[in-house]
């Protein structure tokens, strides 16, 4: 018997957009995808998140909270507290914290109650998943 063969679908080029499940307003989910060219740091999707570290949202829920970020060389995260999971997938360059060092293809979970900072002195982009915003040493959390 002959194989049957499929034709190839083509993906469609939506624009990605952020799905926010966490407001009384939430829609229904919808896919979308990001292709290498939306990792581009310049474009209105990214905002500051601090001093050399962009974030881009992918999807916010009310706990759960999916996100690109991208550093550029040298940059840092100050000491934080997570308080709640973390995960951390590396896809270009590297980071580090005082565990080690993270080159690209890692993966780094950092459960609720632990503590680091971040650092980047190639650069790097990082797909990262969180439940609660971190608890900055300084006071100051991120959501």
């Amino acid at each position: 018997m002959g194989q049957m063969k499929h034709p190839k679908k083509r993906a469609r080029a939506a624009s990605p957009h952020l799905y926010d499940a966490s407001g009384p307003s939430a829609h229904e989910p919808s896919r979308y995808f990001l292709g290498p060219q939306d990792s581009a740091t310049d474009t209105s999707e990214w905002r500051p998140l601090r001093p050399g570290v962009r974030i881009r949202d992918l999807f916010k829920g009310p706990d759960l909270h999916i996100a690109l970020l991208s550093y550029i060389p040298g940059a840092c995260v100050p000491m934080h507290v997570h308080t709640g999971d973390e995960h951390i997938f590396v896809v270009q360059g590297s980071q580090s914290d005082e565990q080690g060092d993270y080159p690209a293809g890692s993966y780094i979970f950092n459960p609720a109650g632990t503590s680091h900072s971040v650092q980047s002195e190639e650069g790097c982009l990082v797909l990262i998943q969180w439940r609660s915003p971190v608890a900055f040493i300084d006071d100051n959390p991120i959501s």
